[in-house]
């Protein structure tokens, strides 16, 4: 693998003697890094290929430093993952144990291939065929993250495609992935969510059906079910007193143990409340649909989820 630094230009000739730890008046700390990617898992799609090509990262002291990924395992430069083989605690790697600076990392851009030919990232309806997936720029900007001096640090892209993968506007066929519902988190404070929805649930409101059945996961204790809103992409377009959801997941059925669960992986540890609804499958990522969560009205928990731990809460029991 190979790692480049781009500097600002009047900056060259006095950052060039930074550029590795072994320089003799380079006082800068390095630190190993690896990335993942892992998928909240989107319910309309049977599969999601994206190829990812560069990291770029941003460092709090000006400087900006471009990754290459991982070969695959037929020698090319870049990564196509079908990111719907990586749900809930499964994860590909994609950078791994590279050399960086260490400190806070002002913000992430994956380095994506895309093009109108759908030869690189692709999406696959259940009820449709392969359709371009196209990222504009060829760039998805996340936000920041820090690199301390430990040994090595190993952080996860979570996609949530529910928030991140919309229909291309216009006569476009096709989807975009957008950086919203991508996020990074450290593997060292992450844990992980799931439960047992009953089927009963679904016989107690209007309008239900076990395949529009998910589960709702927001930050902090103390919100009420008039609080809770469905996927946007926007939190500013929400009306007074809503709260955007972390993430959400749908309820399907477990052949091995058979009964209806769902489940988050790599989420950051704290305070959360998690709620059932079975009527969202119509949940436009990119404005408030006003759908009741929760529904019926009191599957709603709340609970604090602790790091790289596993944490069960059951609907409907």
């Amino acid at each position: 693998m190979t790692i480049y630094k781009t500097l600002p230009v009047l900056a060259v000739a006095t950052l060039l003697s930074a550029c590795g730890s072994d320089s003799g008046g380079d006082s800068t700390q390095y630190a190993k890094v690896s990335f993942s990617v892992s998928d909240a898992p989107v319910d309309t799609m049977s599969e999601v290929m994206v190829a990812f090509d560069k990291i770029e990262l941003h460092h709090e002291n000006g400087n900006r430093y471009i990754i290459e990924v991982d070969p695959d395992d037929d020698g090319y430069g870049y990564q196509g993952i079908d990111l719907l083989d990586y749900q809930g605690k499964d994860s590909a790697l994609i950078v791994t144990d590279e050399e960086i600076p260490v400190g806070h990392y002002k913000s992430m851009i994956l380095h994506i291939l895309s093009d109108e030919s759908a030869s690189y990232s692709w999406v696959v309806e259940y009820d449709g065929g392969k359709e371009v997936l196209g990222v504009p720029s060829s760039k998805l900007k996340l936000g920041g993250f820090d690199v301390s001096t430990q040994a090595v640090q190993s952080f996860t892209l979570e996609f949530d495609l529910r928030q991140a993968l919309v229909p291309r506007g216009g006569s476009g066929k096709g989807y975009h992935l957008k950086p919203n519902g991508v996020k990074i988190v450290d593997n060292d404070v992450a844990s992980s969510l799931w439960g047992v929805v009953n089927s009963s649930l679904f016989d107690l409101g209007q309008g239900c059906s076990i395949d529009d059945g998910f589960v709702y996961l927001y930050q902090d204790h103390g919100l009420w079910s008039n609080q809770l809103s469905d996927n946007v992409d926007d939190s500013s377009k929400l009306p007074d007193g809503y709260v955007a959801p972390y993430t959400s997941a749908p309820v399907v059925w477990n052949d091995e143990t058979n009964q209806l669960e769902y489940g988050f992986g790599f989420i950051p540890a704290g305070e959360y409340t998690a709620a059932f609804t079975c009527n969202a499958a119509s949940d436009d990522p990119e404005k408030f649909d006003g759908i009741q969560i929760a529904k019926p009205f009191e599957q709603r928990e709340e609970v604090i989820l602790y790091q790289t731990k596993e944490t069960q809460q059951n609907f409907g029991f």
